[in-house]
């Protein structure tokens, strides 16, 4: 019993890993630049009823393709002419987990968070190693037995509207605005949402 547990927790962390690391050359070959797609240019897809209509002919979902490219920190300035998300919250949190830090995130912790927080300062952001995990010890030692993960849980960014004495810690992520795992992440892509939604030091 313990087995079918474990194979089908495995088929399931495989398939939500796989569908969180779509790659830039996929969005690209399917004519989304995902530099510079916002999320809001794709709710236009599943407003128009010329796509719909090619969607159920060639049984494709393009809106879906297009929000799994899409950047929700970027606004499409021919939709918003007015509207900005720069500096829209004040405090943003990194957590990670060393077991299970992906090669994007540990070259942002390495290359890119000095950059940020010399621009952002250390009141606005921090990152740092996660204390918890998202299993018990037995289950993610028998999954890193079989290969299924690295351990721990994924690196996680949580974002505040306002400010706490003492400052934010993992422990207050429901009280978050917005809470994305940056599993799959590119670093460049982590570095400018963070240049763009803090405000400056």
């Amino acid at each position: 019993m313990l087995f079918l547990t474990l194979l089908v927790l495995a088929v399931a962390v495989s398939t939500s890993v796989a569908a969180l690391e779509v790659s830039e050359n996929w969005c690209l070959e399917r004519g989304f630049d995902p530099a510079n797609l916002s999320c809001d240019t794709c709710r236009l897809i599943d407003e128009s009823t010329t796509i719909q209509k090619l969607q159920r002919q060639q049984n494709l979902n393009i809106g879906e393709e297009c929000r799994q490219c899409c950047q929700f920190h970027k606004v499409n300035p021919v939709l918003h002419p007015d509207y900005s998300l720069r500096g829209k919250f004040k405090y943003a949190l990194l957590t990670y987990n060393e077991g299970s830090l992906g090669q994007e995130i540990k070259d942002f912790l390495e290359r890119d968070l000095s950059d940020v927080l010399s621009f952002k300062g250390e009141n606005r952001f921090k990152a740092v190693a996660s204390t918890k995990s998202s299993m018990d010890s037995e289950m993610m030692m028998q999954m890193m037995m079989m290969g299924i993960m690295s351990g721990g849980s994924g690196p996680k960014l949580m974002l505040f509207d306002k400010h706490k004495k003492g400052g934010w810690s993992e422990e207050d992520e429901k009280e978050a605005v917005e809470v994305i795992k940056l599993r799959g992440w590119k670093r460049e892509d982590l570095k400018d949402m963070l240049m763009t939604l803090l405000p400056s030091a």
